[in-house]
């Protein structure tokens, strides 16, 4: 297989995700409750509700990429495979830690109440990112073979939308152990459980598996035509799946576990992706590329994990800054015109701070190896020696 150049469509997809996903969760945390209670916040929410399945999406984007362009290494057991396995479970221990209750593993075993508890286990985004690609990683040097792997993922991706609805009421799921039920179904109180959520990282292997497959031939412009037709059937069959009149499942919550709103929001997310191309074909080679060419939002698309967790930090805050953040100082007391001062603020300094890190990355890979090690290794000692 041929190896994938660096595709900037991408990465103002992801940037744009990001953007969206930063000014969401500053409204959500700094606006006025008034504000929050009108019927424009309602459609704002609505909005937002692609931002988590476009994160997803562009991360299983991506793994199709990088796994092309590693092929013959990934299919066996070689140390690139556990390199990356490393990685998806560094992610996953990462998702869970920023949700600890104490800075202290004792602690937080000895006297977490039953709420903290359920905070730390509920599954968020980077549980979901991990957990996922850990899958697609264990299956693609299982199967050792493109076919069988896109096939197991396409069966992978309609069960799990399939069987959202009932994993969510299934009685079941409630006698599994409590992490395990985390993971798996929302109704146990996690944001963003594997049903379905996990689902759109499987979408985004499969469609840019299938775009790889026309970019070798030279045909990105045909394919990206017929995702945007696929993007509007779906969001066509999503509505349509709403108003017949028949009823598959028991119960159906449209707005978290139902096939028709998944539908709906992959359509919204392809045909995003396949306007972002078209974009990029429009200016690439041309006078005016740099000047229509957003590198700051290209900066937080490639960067966009790290971005994710540092915004996390800030504005949420963590066991060692809970009084130090933009909630704990601002948190539903900003009206409309400072919390978008605040979100305009967090997201130029979030673009300063991945600009240098990129950089510190391209330039001084030994270095930034270093400080991963080093981050990791004080963090566990911390959190394994400190009493309280």
């Amino acid at each position: 297989m041929t190896k994938p150049q660096r595709y900037q469509f991408l990465d103002l997809y992801r940037g744009l995700i990001v953007l969206f996903m930063l000014e969401g969760h500053v409204l959500r945390a700094l606006l006025q409750p008034a504000f929050q209670a009108t019927k424009a916040f309602e459609l704002h929410e609505i909005f937002h509700g692609i931002t988590a399945p476009g994160f997803l999406f562009g991360a299983g984007f991506t793994f199709a990429i990088a796994t092309q362009r590693k092929w013959e290494e990934l299919i066996t057991w070689s140390r690139g495979l556990l390199r990356r396995i490393g990685r998806m479970v560094v992610l996953i221990a990462v998702g869970y830690l920023i949700h600890i209750p104490y800075f202290s593993l004792r602690k937080t075993i000895e006297e977490s109440t039953s709420e903290q508890w359920d905070a730390f286990l509920a599954f968020d985004v980077l549980q979901c990112i991990g957990v996922s690609l850990l899958f697609l990683r264990l299956l693609f040097v299982t199967v050792r073979s493109e076919t069988l792997f896109l096939a197991g993922v396409a069966v992978s991706l309609a069960t799990t939308v399939a069987a959202t609805p009932l994993v969510w009421e299934s009685q079941f799921v409630e006698s599994l152990p409590r992490w395990l039920a985390m993971a798996v179904s929302g109704s146990q109180g996690s944001v963003f459980p594997l049903f379905p959520y996990g689902a759109f990282i499987l979408a985004g292997v499969l469609v840019s598996w299938e775009f790889l497959r026309y970019a070798e031939q030279g045909n990105e412009a045909r394919f990206m035509r017929l995702l945007a037709l696929a993007g509007v059937g779906c969001i066509a069959a999503g509505y349509a799946w709403e108003i017949i009149p028949y009823q598959l499942y028991p119960k159906d919550d449209f707005w978290f576990t139902s096939p028709a709103y998944f539908l709906i929001r992959l359509g919204i997310l392809v045909l995003v992706l396949a306007g972002l191309w078209f974009f990029e074909a429009r200016v690439r080679h041309r006078e005016i590329h740099d000047v229509w060419m957003p590198q700051w939002l290209i900066t937080l698309g490639v960067e966009s994990l790290f971005v994710y967790i540092v915004h996390m930090l800030v504005l949420y805050g963590w066991v060692v800054n809970a009084d130090v953040n933009m909630e704990a100082w601002w948190g539903l007391r900003l009206n409309l015109g400072e919390s978008i001062l605040a979100f305009i603020g967090l997201t130029v300094a979030l673009y300063l701070v991945a600009r240098l890190w990129r950089y510190l990355k391209k330039q001084h890979p030994v270095l930034m190896q270093g400080v991963y090690w080093w981050i990791g290794l004080v963090l566990a000692w911390e959190l394994v020696t400190r009493p309280y």
